[in-house]
């Protein structure tokens, strides 16, 4: 019988009232592009097929579409500093406000109303 290691816990997802959806997206390359789990992610585009092409969402950026938040990424690690790369992102759920990422100085003050606009969900997460 295989033996199965422990889960190390994982602060981001803060709840399972709102379902959890995830989408396939593109990490629009760049330098410096290296994204961890938990980083914000803002639309900038679509490929032919109409899959989402993302970038981190940052307040300061340009253009204005780098600044609304409309997924939160899922993988571990996606290193688009060569090249575009595939990910998942959640695009609906409840997630630890304390555990998302952002562009250049912004912090979840900057984004929390269009997150829970774009069914994005903070929480509070008491450990």
């Amino acid at each position: 019988m295989v033996a199965y290691e422990s889960v190390p816990y994982d602060d981001l997802i803060a709840g399972m009232v709102q379902p959890i959806v995830t989408q396939s997206i593109i990490i629009e390359q760049a330098a410096g592009a290296l994204f961890t789990r938990g980083t914000v992610l803002a639309r900038t585009g679509f490929t032919a097929d109409g899959t989402w092409i993302c970038t981190v969402v940052n307040s300061a950026a340009t253009p204005a579409a780098e600044k609304v938040p409309v997924a939160v990424l899922a993988d571990v690690e996606v290193d688009a500093t060569v090249t575009q790369q595939r990910a998942t992102a959640y695009v609906q759920g409840e997630f630890n406000r304390d555990a998302l990422k952002f562009g250049g100085t912004d912090t979840i003050a900057n984004h929390e109303a269009a997150l829970n606009g774009a069914k994005i969900y903070t929480k509070r997460v008491v450990k």
